[in-house]
């Protein structure tokens, strides 16, 4: 694995050591643009360094039933261990990498609760690094990982990182303890000290022209089939949606809806090609087609000899002209989210988009150089019928009657995850014992139903492991203090689905009974 842009700096010379931690493998946690946004941010204090940690391949839980010392887990730059550094800051994209978390900690040889790191010390009497997390899972509900963290970032980073490092000098000096170190903190706009349940309220950097985008880009040159994006330039083009759809937490977590200015992108896009070397630039955002100037944005790219890439493109989005500049930029797979086959139902989400114009837009792909289309929707809505599965079928065949080439309809479909602070937050009625078969014969009914179509390729297989992968992350996103402690003893129990079952005995708790509560309104988190 080669890299690109690599900060390897003199420890003999810096004030405070940062491990900058994503619970996943390499080549997921390279393909955020998160993790290469803060360790540009840090790195730029002189007297900071920021050092990357990733999970191992391969992991078994819990870490401590296969601990061998020669393969403790360490920094890439300067293969340090996670002891050693002054803080350790995780980056929490999703739900399930919980168990991720535990083990990278219990590996560390790092007390996983933070309870226990305040009354011992290491064997050479200094205080164990302080554990912080940042990121959606973070802002969305940081409560079932609140044993585990000193300190949250609910929000953006780029307002509160500055005070936030200035204050931790304090502590690194000596001139105040770790009591008063959180004590203080939690008067730092954004950040929640789980120890002190202080109020918060969300960060917001308002201005994302005033949010750096990094010229120095890691860049990671690799000779993996599946290198997902680690060799593309980031530049993100706006921050949280403005769509409003029920579901979605950037909505609603990461609101108000902010466009990075056309210069100041053309401006990012000019510094990264002087400064790194790449063929790709990945967009970044929600919905990167509601900056004004996406088209201009995508001309200019392409009249620099390069290829762009997008998350996905609202449906309504798409255009004759757009269409056009992403056959230009050679564009093979483009990704629409009609979430479901029923227009009445989608427009209950939010999702405001005509049926009509759904298959206005597949008829234009079907037209195009593009010769896939990635098609993602949602099962387990509230007031979804057996007729809305039957409206989704309905809406492949069509899809398929439009003479699609074989398997370039490549369908996903997903079991509606709730979330705190969004107007689903108190659904999670298909995770109920009475209601979870209904889950899986809704799958088994799209599958038999569409199996024998040519174009269609359903990205499914395993659909008993999708709906309890799917039941866990609905647990972690809803979860209080205690199904903290019972996903601990998941953890310690091998994290996997019979000891999930074997951790509800033991902490006396029914993931059934907690999710009856959520839907009679409790809400462990408000920001």
């Amino acid at each position: 694995m080669k890299g690109e842009n690599l900060i390897i700096k003199d420890w003999r010379n810096i004030d405070i050591s940062f491990g900058l931690i994503y619970p996943n493998i390499h080549k997921i946690g390279m393909s955020s643009y998160s993790i290469r946004l803060l360790y540009f941010l840090l790195n730029s204090y002189d007297n900071i360094v920021c050092e990357r940690v990733f999970l191992p391949d391969n992991v078994k839980y819990p870490s401590h039933a296969f601990y061998n010392p020669k393969n403790q887990i360490r920094s890439v730059e300067n293969r340090i261990l996670l002891d050693e550094f002054d803080i350790l800051g995780f980056s929490l994209q999703f739900e399930n990498d919980f168990k991720n978390i535990l083990w990278i900690l219990e590996d560390s040889r790092i007390p996983i609760k933070n309870q226990a790191r305040e009354s011992i010390t290491k064997e050479d009497g200094s205080p164990y690094p302080l554990i912080i997390a940042g990121g959606p899972v973070a802002t969305s509900n940081p409560i079932p990982f609140s044993l585990f963290f000193d300190l949250f970032f609910i929000g953006d980073s780029e307002p509160n990182l500055e005070p936030f490092l200035k204050l931790f000098e304090t502590y690194k000096d000596g001139k105040i303890d770790k009591k008063e170190l959180l004590k203080k903190a939690q008067s730092i706009e954004g950040l929640f000290v789980p120890s002190l349940n202080n109020k918060v309220i969300r960060a917001v950097k308002q201005d994302l022209d005033q949010a750096p985008i990094p010229d120095y880009q890691l860049l990671s040159k690799s000779s993996e089939k599946n290198q997902i994006f680690m060799s593309n330039y980031f530049i993100e083009i706006n921050r949280g949606c403005p769509f409003k759809c029920k579901f979605c937490i950037s909505s609603f977590h990461n609101s108000p809806f902010r466009n990075r200015s056309f210069n100041k992108i053309i401006n990012a896009i000019d510094n990264g090609i002087k400064y790194s070397h790449f063929d790709t630039i990945s967009m970044i955002g929600s919905c990167v087609s509601a900056n004004p100037k996406f088209a201009e944005i995508c001309e200019y790219i392409l009249e620099n000899g390069i290829r762009f890439t997008i998350p996905s493109i609202r449906i309504e989005h798409l255009n004759a002209k757009i269409i056009q500049l992403f056959e230009v930029g050679n564009i093979k797979t483009i990704t629409l989210a009609p979430e479901t086959g029923s227009e009445k139902l989608r427009y209950k989400l939010g999702k405001k988009i005509s049926d009509e114009k759904i298959y206005s837009v597949l008829e234009d792909l079907k037209k195009s150089k593009i010769r896939n289309v990635k098609l993602y929707f949602l099962i387990g809505l509230p007031e979804e019928t057996n007729e809305n599965i039957d409206d989704t079928i309905d809406m492949l065949k069509n899809f398929e009657n439009m003479g699609f080439d074989k398997d370039s309809l490549r369908v996903n479909i997903n079991p509606l995850i709730p979330k705190l602070n969004t107007p689903y937050e108190n659904k999670p009625d298909f995770f109920l014992d009475e209601n979870i078969n209904k889950l899986k014969l809704a799958y088994q009914k799209i599958e038999n139903e569409t199996k024998k179509l040519p174009s269609i390729k359903l990205k499914f297989q395993n659909i008993s492991r999708i709906i309890k992968n799917a039941k866990l992350q609905a647990l972690i996103s809803l979860g209080d203090k205690k199904i903290g402690l019972l996903l601990t003893n998941y953890y310690l129990e091998g994290a996997h689905f019979g000891a999930l079952r074997k951790a509800e005995k033991m902490a006396d708790i029914t993931i059934n009974d907690y999710f009856q509560k959520i839907r009679n309104g409790l809400s462990p988190w408000r920001i």
